[in-house]
């Protein structure tokens, strides 16, 4: 288990070049079962959930080859039916997005229970009525999902928005025989980039307004080259980061269309924000302003950067309300601020933040990927030394975390201890 130390009060000032998204790498990577030709992927971030998403399709057969720095040619071409490793699909959510894919060109597929971030209850539900809905047999066991069949197109409606299910109902319909139309979808930048990536590739998809996808079956998807769309929330961190830590940092490589629904946000907390074509910056030296605000769907406020803000608003003048009502159960990391003199009281997924506290060096332990973030930055923001527990975490959705941080003026430094 890994350890990160880090010596807070030092101003951020550089730049950061943004890495590919990981929440569009793992169902395009997972999208190649698809395909009858190799297709090669750039632009792939360094993160162990990439990892953990190249060794289950290798067990698929799945033929994996390095291209360059960041790309990968995979070759479907002997895909099969195959168990997958339970200790790979227990640390990744985002293998669920076999159910979609497999039975959309393999017919059938069992996989044990999926795991991931570890912040309350998070069904599945969505997921297996829509592929229901177009057809597939599904069974549920103590040991996980399988999927049999061949999809065929449907008429659905999501009740809530579910990013997961709606990558899957994709997956699953892009080869499927007949029209499938999908209401109340996910619209978020990665969604959209997996859709931009299978049309690429051949697949009949529409978007004719926002929350709704129109799938015609095709035959066959043909082999391209695709380059994964910037990632979102590690740019919307680093933002986080140097608005609390002080200083002026850009982003290199990124994506600025993404995040302009929360950029005034961030603006009306006191940071001044550079918008260029595919570049970001953020300078703050004055104090910060607290600020009310809600998770929601995309163009809302992402739950994946909410762990991030509450800790931020520690430093702001005044109190902050955070509600989360994606995941009222993820501020189970608010116990672990309050080690550092972060003053919040969470419950019923809302956070109420007194500002103005002075942060210090704790040992905190990071309960999930973006908590990790979240702590992080307080012990950037802090005085003095802290520790960070299972950094492993990090590693999950951060590429280069601990290089960046350093090369941004960050005294930080990563130990190996014994899990």
């Amino acid at each position: 288990m890994k350890t990160l130390t880090v010596i807070g009060g030092r101003e951020l000032s550089g730049e950061v070049r943004i890495h590919g998204s990981k929440n569009a790498a793992l169902p395009i990577l997972f999208s190649s079962l698809l395909f009858s030709e190799a297709v090669e992927i750039a632009n792939l971030p360094a993160i162990t959930d990439v990892g953990a998403a190249l060794a289950l399709l290798s067990s698929l057969g799945v033929k994996v080859t390095k291209t360059g720095r960041d790309s990968i040619l995979l070759d479907p071409s002997s895909a099969r039916p195959a168990v997958c490793d339970p200790a790979v699909t227990g640390s990744l959510r985002g293998s669920l997005y076999l159910l979609g894919a497999a039975a959309g060109r393999l017919g059938e597929l069992s996989l044990p229970h999926p795991g991931g971030c570890n912040f309350g209850a998070r069904p599945i539900d969505l997921h297996l009525d829509v592929l229901r809905t177009m057809g597939l047999a599904i069974s549920e066991s103590e040991r996980g999902v399988s999927v049999r069949g061949r999809p065929r197109g449907a008429l659905f409606r999501f009740p809530a928005v579910s990013v997961g299910a709606t990558v899957n109902a994709i997956l699953a319909a892009v080869l499927a025989e007949g029209r499938t139309v999908l209401t109340g979808a996910a619209r978020e930048p990665h969604v959209l980039d997996l859709i931009a990536f299978l049309r690429l590739a051949g697949a009949r998809i529409s978007t004719p307004s926002p929350g709704t996808v129109v799938i015609d079956g095709v035959p066959r998807l043909h082999g391209i080259t695709y380059r994964v769309c910037p990632d979102m929330i590690e740019a919307g961190t680093y933002l986080l980061f140097a608005m609390a830590a002080g200083g002026s940092v850009t982003l290199r490589s990124a994506a600025p269309e993404q995040l302009a629904p929360i950029l005034p946000l961030f603006s009306g907390m006191g940071a001044r924000i550079g918008v260029g074509v595919d570049a970001l910056s953020v300078f703050r030296k004055g104090r910060l302003r607290p600020v009310r605000v809600e998770t929601a769907p995309y163009p809302g406020f992402p739950t994946d950067l909410q762990p991030q803000l509450t800790a931020l608003a520690c430093l702001a003048d005044g109190e902050s309300v955070i509600c989360d009502p994606i995941f009222p159960t993820r501020f189970g990391y608010v116990s672990e601020l309050r080690k550092a003199g972060a003053k919040i009281d969470a419950a019923n997924g809302r956070a109420l933040v007194a500002g103005g506290a002075k942060l210090t060096g704790a040992e905190m332990i990071a309960p999930d990927l973006r908590a990790g973030a979240a702590l992080t930055l307080a012990a950037l923001a802090g005085e003095g030394e802290s520790t960070l527990a299972r950094y492993d975490l990090i590693e999950r959705g951060y590429a280069d975390f601990c290089k960046t941080l350093g090369s941004l003026g960050a005294r930080v430094r990563i130990s190996d201890g014994v899990a």
